[in-house]
């Protein structure tokens, strides 16, 4: 019998964001992503989102059709973060760079 439920992305507080990830010291390939490691040791890229670049209303349904997307070109959404003026996306992390360099 197959777990959906580890399938569906975890909320996580702003302030567990920050520490998985050394408080965003760990900068990724592009502006706005960081890399760092899950509770359970697996690694993160978290994409930290200003509330200037997308609006409540967006960001849910962006984050709905990421989490019902699968296929071997995307990366897995893991996680998310929606607290007040603080938004993130947490998705697995890829250990050879971006999905450009990869594809």
């Amino acid at each position: 019998m197959v777990n959906y439920h580890s399938l569906i992305p975890k909320w996580y507080s702003f302030s567990d964001i920050k520490k998985m990830n050394n408080s965003f010291k760990n900068k990724g390939g592009f502006d706005g992503v960081y890399g760092g490691k899950l509770l359970g040791g697996r690694l993160m890229a978290v994409k930290a989102l200003t509330k200037l670049e997308i609006d409540g209303e967006e960001f849910n349904n962006e984050m709905a059709s990421i989490s019902r997307t699968s296929h071997i070109n995307t990366v897995n959404l893991l996680g998310f973060c929606h607290e007040r003026t603080e938004r993130a996306l947490i998705y697995e992390f890829l250990p050879d760079g971006s999905l450009d360099k990869v594809v």
